[in-house]
């Protein structure tokens, strides 16, 4: 979280956002938060997740959206945590602070629990894929949120990644490549839509060997390879089975959710072949989200060394992870 931001957050915006929940501001469990404050709560006997968002984030038509949409995939059969009313009846209301304000959501709380790196299988991946492939097939159909709600386009999001790295030139520069490929890619509808853009194992909840998925805030009409790439990007950024061979455990995770995916939509090869591309993306926007929002001293050994890791990769021109995919 942005220093700016953490700021505005003081007790008394914690007990508007209380209040708009309809609970005391005790009862909000903090559970963290890199883009959002997320909290926990109990209502009415009953797990709910509480999400508060700074303004210059997101605006309430592009919330709306993403609530939409969660809303038509859960309707289609898709494990997506619902957005709930609060209140005042919405599903969003806006809380002010000195210097701006917080747009705040109640989800639905999936049942279970993160699924640690030890427990990961095979069979994991197949399953993960497995979802990626139904979201993509169900958000093909999908027809958009009524107006005035509306999604960011890509172009908007990643300006604003760009915007982080402007004064660096060869992160700006090798950037801007990317997106310069993206720009020539074909849009057509079995290989670019709505999806969720952010499928990492901390966006899943598993519970008796199936997951649930929340945290759409990120969504985007985007290619559809790009949440696969984002599956295989974080599961590979430590040891899965191989402690010293990133690139076989990136081999068999590739292969493992690649079956799922195949058992609920079809990619073609083409859009496949675009994965490294997906891949050094992914590694971009994350340097880049770090560098804005966790100060140098509060970042953990692990992700200090990431971040080397990572600036060498970029200013070399290395492939993601430095794997072949």
């Amino acid at each position: 979280m942005e220093p700016a931001v953490r700021a505005q957050f003081t007790d008394e915006v914690h007990a508007r956002v209380a209040r708009a929940v309809g609970v005391e501001p005790a009862d909000l469990v903090s559970l963290g938060g890199f883009e959002s404050y997320v909290h926990e709560t109990l209502l009415d006997g009953t797990p709910r997740i509480v999400r508060s968002m700074w303004h210059q984030r997101r605006t309430p038509e592009e919330i709306g959206a993403e609530l939409h949409f969660v809303g038509a995939l859960a309707d289609q059969g898709v494990p997506a945590c619902r957005a709930l009313p609060l209140t005042n009846g919405a599903l969003l209301t806006t809380v002010p602070s000195d210097g701006g304000a917080f747009h705040v959501c109640c989800f639905e709380k999936a049942p279970g629990g993160v699924l640690e790196r030890e427990a990961w299988t095979e069979e994991t991946f197949e399953i993960w894929g497995a979802l990626a492939g139904q979201m993509h097939r169900v958000g093909m159909a999908y027809g958009g949120p009524p107006a005035p709600m509306h999604r960011p386009t890509w172009q908007e999001e990643y300006a604003a990644i760009q915007a982080i790295v402007e004064d660096d030139a060869p992160y700006r520069d090798a950037l801007s490549n990317l997106l310069g490929r993206l720009e020539e890619l074909p849009q057509t509808p079995d290989t670019f839509g709505p999806m969720h853009t952010d499928l990492h194992r901390h966006n899943l909840y598993w519970h008796e060997g199936t997951p649930r998925v929340f945290d759409f805030d990120d969504m985007l009409d985007f290619w559809f390879v790009a949440d696969l790439a984002i599956i295989l990007y974080y599961a590979v950024m430590n040891p899965i089975w191989h402690a010293d061979d990133a690139q076989a455990d990136y081999d068999r995770v590739k292969a493992a959710t690649l079956r799922g995916y195949r058992r609920e939509h079809t990619l073609p090869e083409t859009a496949l072949d675009t994965l490294p591309v997906f891949l050094d993306l992914r590694e971009h926007t994350l340097h880049a989200v770090i560098l804005r929002s966790i100060l140098p001293e509060e970042r953990s050994d692990s992700m200090r060394r990431y971040m080397a890791e990572t600036e060498a990769r970029i200013r070399a021109g290395a492939p993601a992870l430095g794997l072949e995919p």
